[in-house]
């Protein structure tokens, strides 16, 4: 798990940061950050969005590779 894959299931999900921050149980900063590649994702996050992955439908890997290819 990477900021890229973290940006691409919020995108996916239609988030805003606070929106996406709530979620996970963090500040929108630290969405930011992460995203940005400003932080490392701690274990906690990436506990949090692992979860969430496993949720979405195989559709998400298609959008994410088009997603990876246009950032």
């Amino acid at each position: 798990m990477d900021g890229m894959k973290a940006r691409a299931i919020r995108h996916y999900l239609g988030d805003s940061m606070r929106k996406f921050a709530k979620r996970i149980g963090v500040n929108a900063s630290t969405i930011s950050d992460i995203e940005h590649g400003h932080r490392d994702i701690t274990d906690y996050v990436r506990a949090k969005l692992i979860r969430i992955e496993a949720e979405l439908p195989d559709d998400f890997y298609i959008f994410y590779e088009k997603f990876r290819n246009t950032a």
